[in-house]
């Protein structure tokens, strides 16, 4: 018998939150939009500043900042898209009926 005051594994809370992930079909529509939405932004700052600014150290941050934006939004973006398709995937065909 378990203790009811066990905490779950790591795992298991993992496992817990994808499951939740994965039935927030409107959150995960909304993480992808959003996602897409930045990294598409931060490409629009890349390409702004090269074709815009002189060579400079300024160019260069600005440029790192469009890649900060990158790398942000294609996570965000990502974890929608997996929410959307893959973990539904797996939640259908793990759940017994």
């Amino acid at each position: 018998m378990k203790n009811p005051e066990q905490q779950p594994s790591k795992s298991q809370r993992l496992k817990n939150w994808l499951s939740k992930r994965a039935e927030d079909h409107k959150g995960n529509l909304q993480l992808l939009i959003i996602g897409a939405g930045i990294f598409f932004s931060g490409a629009g700052i890349i390409v702004w500043a090269n074709h815009v600014l002189p060579s400079s150290l300024e160019q260069e941050l600005i440029a790192l900042a469009g890649m900060l934006l990158i790398f942000a939004g294609g996570g965000t973006a990502l974890v929608g898209y997996l929410g959307l398709s893959i973990l539904r995937l797996i939640k259908f065909f793990t759940d017994k009926p």
